[in-house]
C-alpha cells in the first residue's frame, strides 16, 4: 500500500501539473471505485470544477476544487494516479479518468480496492470516518517523544501493531514501521508499555527520519507503487529489513527474520533489535 512518502511524492509531482486546470470530463469505468456520493452525483459534481490545490493527509491525496469541494483519493493496496496526454495509450486497469483538456488524470487500480470521494466543505460522510479521525503524522513537529509516550505507555500490545494504528501514527504502514523499528533497535513484538524512555525517543526520531528519507527517494517500489509518470521510487534500494527476509542484515550479518504481528508480515533483525 502506498504510505505517506509515496502519496507525498505523488502530491509533489501532480501539484504543478494540476493546479489551475479545469475538469472538462469524467469517465467512471468502475462505479465501485467511487466511495461518495453516488457515481452519477460524483460525475456531476466534478465536471466544470477548477483545481486550486493538491494536498495530502496521511495516505490520502486531497485535490482541492473551487466552490468548496474536495476530491479525496485513497490508493489502498495497488492504486496509482497517472498524468498523461489524451493521445497516450489507454491504461489497462484505469477505473476513473478525469479529462483536463488535452491531458488526463487516470486512477489506475488493478484490485479495485482504492476509492475516490467528492465532499463539500463541512461534509463528513461516514465512509470517510478514518480520514477525519487521523492522528498526527510522524513528520509533524508536534509528533515527538512526549506525544508518542502518551499514546503507548499503557498499551500491552506489540509496538508494531500500534505503529500501524492511524489514530496514533498517521501515514505509517508496513514498510516504514518495519524500517523505523530497525533504526530504533526495537523488536516489533515488544509490548509497547515496556519500552523505556530512551527507546521511545529513538523510535519517534526514527519514524520521522525514515519517512523523510522515503520522501527524498520518491517512495518505495516493491510491488505496485509507481509515480505519477509511471516511474518507480528509489527507497527500496535503501531498505534494511522490509522485503529482505532471509537476507543478511546490513549491520551485523544475521539473517533477517519474518513473523506475523497482528496478521501483518513483519521483518526484523534478531540481533540488532531487542
Amino acid at each position: 500500500m502506498p504510505e505517506l512518502p509515496e502519496v507525498e511524492t505523488i502530491r509533489r509531482e501532480l501539484g504543478p501539473k494540476l493546479v489551475g486546470r479545469k475538469i472538462t470530463g469524467c469517465e467512471i469505468l468502475r462505479p465501485d471505485i467511487i466511495g461518495h456520493p453516488s457515481a452519477p452525483a460524483f460525475k456531476r459534481g466534478l465536471v466544470g470544477k477548477k483545481i486550486i490545490g493538491v494536498g495530502r493527509r496521511a495516505k490520502y491525496l486531497v485535490i482541492e476544487l473551487d466552490h468548496g469541494h474536495k476530491l479525496i483519493i485513497h490508493l489502498r493496496l495497488s492504486g496509482a494516479l497517472i498524468f498523461q496526454s489524451i493521445s497516450d495509450p489507454p491504461i489497462k486497469y484505469a477505473r476513473l479518468v478525469l479529462r483536463l483538456n488535452r491531458r488526463e488524470l487516470v486512477f489506475e487500480e488493478p484490485r479495485v480496492l482504492g476509492r475516490a470521494y467528492l465532499v463539500r466543505d463541512g461534509e463528513k460522510p461516514a465512509v470517510l470516518k478514518g480520514f477525519f479521525n487521523l492522528s498526527r503524522e510522524p513528520i509533524a513537529g508536534s509528533f515527538d517523544f512526549a506525544y508518542l509516550k502518551q499514546k503507548i505507555k499503557h498499551r500491552r500490545v506489540a509496538i508494531k501493531t500500534l505503529l500501524l494504528d492511524q489514530s496514533i501514527c498517521a501515514g505509517i504502514g508496513n514498510i516504514y514501521s518495519d524500517e523505523a523499528l530497525f533504526r530504533a533497535g526495537i523488536r516489533p513484538l515488544r509490548r509497547a508499555c515496556r519500552l523505556v524512555d530512551k527507546e521511545i525517543s529513538r523510535l519517534a526520531k526514527a519514524l520521522k527520519e525514515v519517512l523523510l528519507d522515503g520522501i527524498d527517494n520518491f517512495g518505495t517500489t516493491v510491488s505496485d507503487y509507481k509515480r505519477s509518470d509511471g516511474r518507480a521510487g528509489n527507497f527500496q534500494k535503501l531498505l534494511n529489513v522490509y522485503a529482505r527476509e532471509d537476507e543478511p542484515c546490513k549491520i551485523c550479518g544475521t539473517r533477517i527474520a519474518i513473523r506475523k504481528v497482528g496478521n501483518r508480515s513483519t521483518r526484523y533483525c534478531p540481533k540488532c533489535q531487542h
